[in-house]
This record gives C-alpha cells, structure tokens and sequence, in this order.
C-alpha cells in the first residue's frame, strides 16, 4: 500500500481589500505572509514536494517555502532538490466580468445575479466566467497529475530499501508501506471541491456557501492507492495530524 498525503494550504490575506479574487492577479500582504508561515511551522517540515497555482498569492509563498526547506534540508530525500511546481490547474475559478470587483459594489449593482450564482454555481455561472464543470475537471486533473507524479515517485523509490524504509519509518508507517507528503498552496475554491472529492459529494453548494475555511488554512487529504492502482480518498479533520 502506498499512500500521499496532500497538504492543502490556503493562500493568506491578500492586497487589495474586499474584492471577489479568482484570476485577479493580487500578492500577499505582510500579515498574510505571516498567516502562511504560521501555518506551515505547525506541520512536521519533512516533506516530498510543494506544487502551486501559478497566482502571485500562491506562488510567490511557495516559491520561498520550498528555498528555506531545502536549505534546511528537511526532505524525505536529500539528494533531489525541491523546488516548487507551478500548475495553472490550481489556480482559483474565473470569475469572468465579477474578478476583481469590490464585493460591495457587486452586490449593489448585480445583487440578484450574484445571489444566483451562490444559491447554484452549477446553474449559474459567472458572466463571462468559467463554469464549475470545467472548474472541477480543471482541478481534478491537476491533483490527479500531482498524485500520478507522487505515487510514480514511491515506486522508483521502492527499488532502494534503505530509502523505503527510512520514508516510512519518517511517516509513521510500517516497513512494507511507502509515503510522500506533499504541500499544495492554492485557492479556497479548489480546496472545497477537493474536500468534496475526498467525501464523495457532488453539486453541494453548502462546501462553497456555508463552510468556513479561513485563508492560511491547512486540510489535509490521504490519498492510500493498493497494488491494483485502485485510489481510496480519505479528509483529515480539521486539519491533519501535527507529527
């Protein structure tokens, strides 16, 4: 059995103010760099990888975590370098005509259509915007490259005992099993279908209207695979395991 853990991680507080951010191209603020940093000290640092959505507010952060944890030299493997990888997949919906728009002039001005959209994406799209059916098969095959990259990753790595048993040994499993943790910094969006994905829920508004997920927040996903190459899926709640 071979299993990735998917470290999702919330981008921080951005510039701009209250504005609807999908493609807008906004960086952090000095607290939500704070926010990211916070929230990444509270994980174990070992990791295998760090993939981004290629938006400033992710990608930047992404970029430095991956320079301070090899310059530390936490990685399940020292001798390949981490750096941080850039998939426009990741990157939050596209809002169309409402991206970048301040949240309060949105509401004035097109109130009745945004209610719409938050009553039933689905049904409603964005003008000019991406629909959620493309949005959900962009992501899904984003983390799908992710975790066909990873699980590739542990069978190569399998070849090496020595290299096997120490990576499991550093992710609390036993000798006949391989595990990679993996940081994915990205949108709110994408990590709510993500969650959806892992609970087997389909078209459920309440993920994207009524949970409260916070920025700098970290979910983090199992993703076990058997040796007939079948997935299984599986949320840690609320945020993983600190090990």
């Amino acid at each position: 059995m071979k299993q990735v853990r998917l470290l999702l991680l919330r981008h921080g507080e951005c510039e701009g103010g209250t504005i609807l951010r999908g493609r807008v191209d906004v960086p952090l603020s000095e607290k939500g760099w704070q926010q990211m940093s916070a929230a990444v000290e509270a994980q174990a640092s070992t990791c295998s990888a760090i993939y981004s959505s290629t938006s400033r507010r992710c990608g930047e952060f992404a970029q430095a975590f991956a320079a301070e944890l090899h310059s530390t030299a936490v990685l399940i493997s020292e001798s390949r370098p981490l750096q941080a990888q850039f998939l426009s997949g990741l990157q939050e919906i596209d809002f169309g005509d409402w991206d970048g728009r301040r949240l309060d002039e949105l509401y004035q001005q097109e109130g009745e259509c945004l209610a719409a959209y938050w009553q039933n994406p689905w049904q409603t799209p964005p003008p000019n915007g991406e629909t959620m059916a493309s949005f959900e098969s962009r992501v899904n095959g984003a983390i799908d490259q992710i975790l066909a990259a990873e699980f590739e990753r542990l069978t190569v790595d399998s070849d090496n005992a020595e290299l096997a048993v120490g990576a499991s040994v550093c992710m609390g499993l036993s000798a006949g099993e391989l595990a990679a943790k993996v940081w994915v910094v990205t949108h709110g969006g994408v990590i709510r279908h993500l969650m959806a994905r892992a609970l087997g829920v389909e078209r459920a508004v309440g993920f994207y209207s009524q949970l409260d997920l916070p920025v700098a927040a970290v979910v983090s996903i199992n993703v076990l695979q058997d040796e007939h190459g079948v997935c299984y899926w599986r949320l840690d709640w609320p945020s993983g395991r600190c090990e």
